[in-house]
């Protein structure tokens, strides 16, 4: 069973904190949910967050305004400390104190020694927004976590063979349509940008589209 911390930031219910629930938790403003917040644009039933393979992975449950985790519009997604989850005119930030400060010591411990000053840059600038409950933010969706190190995501995790097999075919096909259209791809000499030709130019926002199918079908829930 998994466990998640969450402190409002802002909103009618700001300041409030829901400490080490046991998960699945749900949020939205109808009783009957884990977190019942007061925020007329939330769902009756909003979202729900529970543990999969140790990890919090928070759905979307088809609400009408939809849900953001850092800034960014979700179906589902994997959510850590130091998350910033915008729902209606509510935010939320993912974590306790230490459970941030936990994080920003493994990503810092992972970052060359040249980065470390932003790590620590990053856990206060975190405290500081945490801190400001007087603030008035405008658009819940421009939040933005400073908690986002570098590069891709890790794969997941405990992947069975077949699983394994169509995750590999997935990116093999990501990956084939990227290096078309990079291998055509042409700097002019003394022009800093680069050329694509138009079906190349096409085949790449036609993954796009595939893509953002994917992650919506993935995100329905069942």
């Amino acid at each position: 069973m998994g466990y998640v911390t969450l402190r409002v930031l802002h909103g009618a219910d700001r300041g409030k904190i829901f400490d080490h629930l046991s998960t699945p938790v749900t949020i939205g403003r109808e009783e009957g949910n884990s977190i019942q917040l007061n925020d007329e644009r939330i769902s009756r039933y909003h979202l729900k967050l529970q543990e999969d393979n140790e990890k919090i992975v928070l759905t979307d449950l088809e609400s009408t305004n939809g849900t953001k985790v850092n800034g960014e519009d979700i179906q589902v997604r994997i959510v850590r400390d130091g998350d910033m989850i915008a729902v209606g005119r509510s935010l939320l930030l993912v974590g306790s104190r230490s459970d941030i400060d936990r994080r920003i010591a493994e990503i810092a411990a992972k970052l060359p020694p040249a980065d470390e000053a932003r790590a620590k840059q990053m856990g206060e600038r975190l405290q500081h927004i945490a801190a400001q409950q007087s603030d008035v933010i405008e658009d819940l969706g421009d939040v933005r976590t400073p908690l986002l190190p570098g590069g891709p995501p890790p794969l997941p995790e405990r992947l069975s063979p077949s699983q394994a097999a169509e995750m590999a075919e997935l990116l093999d096909y990501v990956q084939a349509v990227l290096r078309e259209a990079t291998e055509g791809a042409v700097m002019r000499p003394g022009n800093e940008r680069v050329e694509i030709d138009f079906p190349h130019w096409q085949a790449v926002l036609d993954l796009q589209a595939r893509l953002a199918e994917l992650l919506r079908e993935i995100g329905e829930p069942k």
